[in-house]
């Protein structure tokens, strides 16, 4: 078989992975409600076919069934999440439950998993560093900008020491914050997409639910091989081909897009974050400090604002006049 035929029926497991044929065409009858029927599961009670008498395979289904090891079982859920992220999600947000395991339950075993890896690996490692904490870095963003934009952060001091030890010891928590701010943006920046366009704050919620359990796997990943640049190359490559399938826009188009969403996130997280350092200000009585702080929270609500009006109008479709119509 040659790289083309191999990579052709790649694609068209990518836009239809979900076979409905039955399995079988011959009349079964059901173990539960006695009556007879054709395919998987009886029409009448909805108990799947070939189910008889307990063994010891019945055993292990029953014990694999709290890891998703059933079916559609958690790795198959995985499995298409890193193979085809933007059209699983597509899927799912548009109907087709049977796709997926779960995914918030997903997300809770995924958690616990990232738990028992971040013990068995004692993963304090630096993401960009050899030695260190895995957020170490973040306090050499606060000292550069420091350095070149005097008064404008917060020094390095107690409070910031004890938000990076936070972050360094709750980064899965860390992580579903921060997207589940992408939420609203997605919501107006994609909201004429070629594909599911007009979609709900409801849905966003379950495409983010969908992005943190990619960067739990991911994380998990990290903790193992602490190949820092490695997963954050892939998991920016995820997030690119997730919301380019998911979305429908073209390279570029999905780009700016994807950098946009990020930033509005990560503007909210500036607001909660200065929002946070202001009273922990005023609790020490350093009121005139505190101002400021709190000062910073309008203006980046309007800096958000303002990147999504102007996202929201980039995308909006151009009405065609008549005149245009007829060149």
């Amino acid at each position: 078989m040659s790289l083309k035929t191999i990579y052709q029926n790649f694609r068209r497991w990518q836009l239809h992975p979900i076979d409905n044929e039955f399995t079988s065409h011959q009349t079964t009858r059901c173990s539960n409600c006695n009556h007879e029927f054709v395919g998987n599961y009886c029409p009448y009670c909805s108990q799947q076919r070939g189910i008889g008498a307990i063994t010891w395979k019945s055993v292990a289904k029953g014990i694999g069934e709290v890891w998703g090891l059933h079916n559609r079982s958690m790795f198959y859920t995985l499995l298409q999440l890193f193979l085809r992220p933007g059209y699983f999600i597509s899927d799912y947000i548009n109907g087709k439950r049977q796709v997926s395991f779960p995914p918030v339950k997903m997300l809770v075993l995924i958690g616990v998993l990232g738990v028992i890896v971040d013990f068995l690996t004692g993963a304090i490692h630096g993401m960009f560093y050899s030695n260190g904490e895995k957020m170490a870095y973040v306090n050499d963003v606060f000292n550069w900008l420091n350095v070149h934009f005097e008064g404008m952060f917060p020094p390095p001091s107690e409070y910031l020491n004890g938000v990076l030890q936070w972050l360094n010891t709750h980064p899965d928590v860390f992580s579903l914050t921060l997207l589940s701010f992408l939420i609203v943006p997605n919501y107006f920046i994609y909201r004429f997409a070629p594909r599911n366009p007009r979609h709900t704050l409801p849905q966003g919620f379950f495409i983010q639910v969908f992005s943190t359990a990619m960067f739990l796997i991911l994380n998990m990943l990290y903790d193992i091989t602490a190949w820092g640049w490695f997963v954050v190359i892939l998991g920016t490559i995820m997030v690119f081909v997730t919301y380019k399938q998911l979305f429908g826009y073209g390279m570029w188009g999905t780009l700016w897009r994807v950098v946009m969403a990020f930033v509005c996130a990560l503007t909210l997280l500036s607001a909660m974050l200065n929002f946070n350092y202001g009273a922990y200000l005023i609790k020490v009585q350093e009121l005139s400090n505190a101002r400021g702080f709190f000062l910073n929270v309008p203006i980046a609500i309007a800096i958000l604002i303002v990147i999504l009006l102007v996202s929201y109008n980039i995308s909006k479709p151009r009405k065609v006049t008549a005149a245009q119509g007829h060149n």
